[in-house]
């Protein structure tokens, strides 16, 4: 088995933000216990996998707000572009209208 020797990088960015203090104290302590274990925390992932986790509910969300407004653009999870169609809204109105006939 091939083994690479190099570590794939890939292309970041330095972004600045806050968070509650009693978290930074807490990180703060975690990396000074990891490094006297000569360990590093994995901080990076952690904080990605949770910003691609939020941004994916607020994408989906400021496209609902703006789709109520009349103000549709094709909604944009991530690098990539998903158009919702009209027809699908469409279909599912007609979905419920039928259900409602039927419990009626």
């Amino acid at each position: 088995m091939l083994m690479s020797v190099f570590k794939e990088e890939t292309e970041t960015k330095r972004v600045i933000f806050n968070v509650r203090l009693d978290l930074a104290k807490r990180l703060e302590k975690a990396k000074k216990e990891s490094r006297s274990i000569s360990k590093k925390l994995d901080v990076d992932s952690a904080i990605d996998k949770a910003l691609e986790k939020f941004l994916k509910k607020a994408e989906k969300k400021i496209y609902e707000v703006k789709k109520k407004k009349g103000m549709v653009s094709p909604l944009v999870i991530g690098e990539k572009e998903h158009q919702i169609s009209e027809e699908t809204d469409d279909q599912e109105t007609a979905d419920e209208s039928e259900m409602s006939e039927d419990e009626q």
